[in-house]
């Protein structure tokens, strides 16, 4: 299987740690999104990743590509039936602050002449919020086995911090503690942005 996706991708990582997380090997190609033809004939969203199975089969988004891959892999499920509703929304909280990191960086390096300050304080307040409320339940994000409530706090809190600074840490003392500790586990600590 093929794995379309970037170095700093937060979704691109987040397929990856579930393939490490289940013992898959991917092959990932790096690709740009913004360049790329070959995406644009992969996906018609032109976006990443991308995961291309062994029979040409073409897996779209890194909820979907998650999910394939947790049916396929070995080892304990990352989508685990107990309190799925409460663990699943948080996974939406940590994919929603990578995405509000990502919109963020896009608009920061776009001309000045091109650039929103309404997204751009949009983006940050998103990015607030989240942080808070994933503080705010991180005795919960911390319960248990590796689930993909983790994996997504995980790939937004890297994402941000990469691309947009430590100053979250200010206002998130439990959050960050958490953070500190749990990206030693191999499968972050091997996709870490760089």
């Amino acid at each position: 299987m093929k794995l379309y996706t970037a170095p700093t991708s937060p979704f691109g990582r987040k397929a990856s740690i579930v393939a490490r997380e289940h013992g898959i090997e991917l092959n990932e190609e790096t690709t740009n999104p913004f360049e790329s033809d070959q995406l644009a004939q992969l996906n018609p969203l032109k976006l990443i990743p991308v995961l291309v199975l062994d029979d040409g089969a073409v897996l779209l988004e890194s909820p979907l590509i998650c999910e394939y891959l947790d049916s396929i892999g070995t080892g304990p499920t990352l989508y685990p039936k107990a309190n799925r509703w409460l663990w699943r929304t948080r996974m939406m909280i940590g994919h929603g602050l990578a995405d509000a990191s990502v919109q963020l960086r896009l608009q920061q390096v776009l001309p000045d002449g091109e650039q929103s300050a309404t997204l751009k304080t949009r983006y940050t307040e998103r990015m607030a919020r989240a942080v808070a409320a994933l503080d705010s339940q991180t005795d919960a994000l911390a319960e248990g086995a590796m689930r993909m409530d983790m994996i997504c706090a995980v790939m937004g809190i890297g994402h941000m911090e990469f691309r947009h600074g430590k100053d979250w840490r200010n206002d998130a003392a439990n959050l960050a503690a958490w953070y500190d500790d749990v990206i030693t586990h191999p499968s972050f600590a091997e996709t870490a942005p760089k």
